[in-house]
């Protein structure tokens, strides 16, 4: 049950953060499209959630959004994606793809490409829509140390109906590997920003 609540409480705070991210306030203020990233954190064995948020600036329609995140995975390893409600409203399709490899360091990483586009042979009216738009899921390992591993974030777009390029502002999050018996620390994005 305290389970059940701890996770409803962070989709509520996913959810609002990025009603509050894609704002028509927030919106204005900002010059490029951004993706950001949600951080997270988790003991070994248990795995986290790393929201994506999307924001289009204001009067574009962005047609394909390509994201590529890299991050260091001895410890952490990419499990799924699922779409976030944008993309279900928007009828967004998210694709993934997940390359493994090593670093100038020798450590093994991971690469994920996702593709946020639409299927239909004719465009649709509206671009990708702004907020919540995907989950993606990373497992700890079982005997992680604690650790800060980065993801790292770029991205690309074009406009819906051109594929003319759109310059886009990727965020970056980090997901914290807390000691084992630890406790997650789930802060409310509106009152932290």
């Amino acid at each position: 049950m305290v389970l059940f609540i701890r996770r409803s409480f962070a989709m509520a705070v996913l959810i609002l953060g990025g009603w509050w991210l894609s704002s028509p306030a927030m919106a204005q203020q900002q010059a490029a499209t951004r993706v950001t990233l949600g951080s997270s954190s988790g003991t070994p064995g248990t795995s986290v959630v790393v929201p994506i948020y999307f924001t289009p600036v204001e009067g574009s329609e962005v047609g394909r959004l390509k994201m590529t995140i890299d991050f260091v995975s001895k410890n952490l390893k990419y499990s799924k994606l699922d779409p976030g409600i944008a993309a279900e409203m928007g009828k967004v399709d998210l694709n993934t793809e997940a390359k493994e490899g090593k670093n100038d360091q020798d450590l093994e990483t991971t690469t994920l490409t996702v593709i946020a586009s639409f299927l239909t042979p004719t465009p649709p009216d509206k671009g990708i829509p702004s907020g919540l738009l995907g989950y993606l899921t990373l497992k700890i390992n079982d005997d992680a140390r604690t650790a800060n591993i980065k993801l790292n974030t770029t991205a690309e777009a074009a406009e819906l109906k051109t594929n003319k390029s759109i310059d886009v502002q990727a965020t970056s999050a980090t997901v914290e590997v807390l000691a084992p018996g630890s406790e997650p620390l789930v802060t409310c994005f509106i009152f932290t920003h």
